[in-house]
């Protein structure tokens, strides 16, 4: 895996994204833990726990993630650098074109651990 920066965000096993806050990127201080970790604003992951990272939260969002509310039924990535990234939801396209846009984002992990099923 790549290097972890500061100031990309990560999405884990969990599916939980967080943001890298720290330059700290190195072994545990406990004596039973070999694992690199990664601090980040909210918690520290072992580096095997993330699964993306990225300087751009929305390249973070899968298909099943909710954003500002809404599922995610498809990402359109297109080809040219300068076109922006679609997410479809509702039947529709509606273009993110900046990470400010972006409110809120709910993980298809994070909703499952909180579903209530009958």
């Amino acid at each position: 895996m790549e290097e972890i920066k500061v100031g990309e965000y990560v999405r884990t096993k969990r599916g939980i994204i967080d943001r890298v806050i720290i330059d700290y990127y190195g072994i545990c201080n406990s004596p039973n833990c070999n694992c690199k970790h990664v601090s980040c604003q909210y918690d520290y992951y072992d580096e095997e726990d993330i699964t993306k990272h990225s300087k751009n939260i929305i390249d973070l969002i899968e298909v099943g993630d909710y954003v500002n509310g809404h599922e995610v039924l498809d990402i359109y990535f297109p080809k040219d650098l300068w076109d922006t990234i679609e997410i479809r939801i509702n039947d529709r396209y509606i273009n993110f074109i900046t990470k400010d846009e972006i409110i809120s984002i709910v993980t298809k992990e994070q909703f499952a651990s909180i579903e209530y099923k009958i």
